[in-house]
């Protein structure tokens, strides 16, 4: 399994539109992003940092201590 910044990397299957591939094929000509599995992660990841469960846990208040 491959590592990125230390962490195993787990291979999934998606099947996108042939649209959505052209455009992400594009994102790279444009050296937006370095390849499309790139692409892919930054946009997961941005996806989870703005609605994940990281981001619930982060906008919990937290009680104060008495």
């Amino acid at each position: 399994m491959p590592k990125r910044d230390g962490e195993k990397m787990v291979l999934i299957s998606v099947h996108l539109s042939p649209k959505m591939l052209q455009q992400i094929e594009e994102l790279v000509r444009r050296d937006l992003s370095s390849s499309q599995r790139e692409a892919i992660r930054s946009a997961i990841r941005e996806l989870l940092l703005n609605h994940g469960a990281d981001r619930e846990r982060r906008e919990k208040p937290r009680k104060e201590p008495e």
